[in-house]
């Protein structure tokens, strides 16, 4: 029996996770391939000022030439199954007239169907479109809840590891930084809490966008984003790298939640449910229920000798490995697809 193609709808740019998936996939046996939607609109959107203001006003055609250009990408490539993620960019209508190819739709959501928390979380699109797809995944337990609640199926897939491009090594003395590490992008929500944290005495550096944008504290200092493999040796190499849940998933965990063990680094996350589950706390990871309780697990981190946290960052490594590499979880998908 031949098996299913596949047309990915999505981002085909680093670090995107539409190309973990498009990887996995193909290596099990797939044909598969991405429509760049988010790219073209990305392309478009950040040209210039004029467009991101037509955009906003409503008045540029950038939504509607993705749609044409993804129903003829599907007349061609006759996929079995439209593996869509999130899925902003794409009209509910787009999607009825690829269902009536006999093509089954499936949404992979890395953010919550209902709660946005930013301009780049989900739209009209995303919502109006749930009650079209034949299977929806997420990673959170209440979203799942919620789906099947809206008349839905839905599964549960957590984030997982796999580093592309990353040559691993085992991270050695003279690499490690003893300070504290954030890698995202700044929001309010974020900064609070990390000026809080370094009020109290922690030395914090901080990797992303925006950061400039926002008053920190004077031990906080700010660089730009990372990518590819200075993204993994980033994680890796800081005594401490703190991960901070957005409001849409506090309950849950996030990809920097496989991300960072993965890498051999030593996660500090909120204690959730997932978390917990997930990882054993103290060994592998470490686990905080307030911002007192962090800042005291930072400190006692931070006071280990490397030999110490050699021993938790190789728990790390191998538990990622055992049982949360990303190839185990689209073997999942791909058997509730089959099913």
């Amino acid at each position: 029996m031949d098996k299913a193609k596949i047309l990915i709808v999505g981002s085909s740019k680093i670090p995107a996770l539409e190309l973990i998936f498009q990887n996995i996939f193909s290596k099990l046996g797939y044909n598969t391939h991405i429509f760049g939607a988010k790219d073209v609109f990305l392309r478009f959107y950040e040209y210039s000022f004029f467009n991101k203001i037509s955009f906003r006003l409503g008045i540029s055609n950038i939504y509607s030439r993705i749609q044409k250009d993804l129903l003829t990408t599907c007349r061609l490539s006759t996929p079995d199954w439209l593996f869509v993620f999130k899925g902003m960019e794409i009209f509910p209508s787009t999607l009825k007239e690829i269902k009536s190819f006999g093509v089954k739709l499936i949404n992979f959501n890395p953010d919550h169907p209902f709660v946005f928390s930013g301009r780049g979380s989900g739209n009209s699109n995303v919502t109006e479109s749930i009650r079209l797809f034949d299977l929806y995944f997420s990673y959170a337990d209440d979203a799942v809840d919620s789906l099947k609640a809206f008349g839905v199926r839905s599964e549960k897939i957590p984030f997982g590891f796999d580093a592309f491009g990353f040559d691993y090594q085992p991270l050695k003395r003279v690499d490690e930084i003893s300070r504290v590490c954030f890698l995202g992008n700044a929001d309010k929500y974020r900064v609070q809490i990390l000026n809080d944290l370094s009020k109290r005495g922690l030395p914090i550096d901080v990797y992303g966008e925006n950061w400039s944008d926002f008053r920190l504290h004077a031990d906080i200092h700010h660089f730009g984003p990372k990518y590819g493999n200075d993204f993994w040796f980033t994680l890796q190499s800081y005594a401490v790298q703190l991960n901070l849940l957005r409001p849409h998933n506090l309950n849950s965990h996030n990809m920097r939640s496989f991300d960072i063990p993965g890498s051999g680094g030593i996660m500090l996350a909120p204690m959730t449910r997932d978390h917990s589950l997930f990882f054993t706390n103290g060994k592998e990871v470490f686990l905080f229920h307030s911002i007192e309780n962090a800042f005291s697990i930072a400190k006692y981190i931070l006071s280990l000798s490397f030999e110490e946290r050699s021993i938790i960052r190789n728990a790390a490594r191998i538990c990622s490995i055992e049982k949360h590499q990303y190839e185990a979880r689209i073997k999942k998908i791909i058997q509730y697809l089959e099913d």
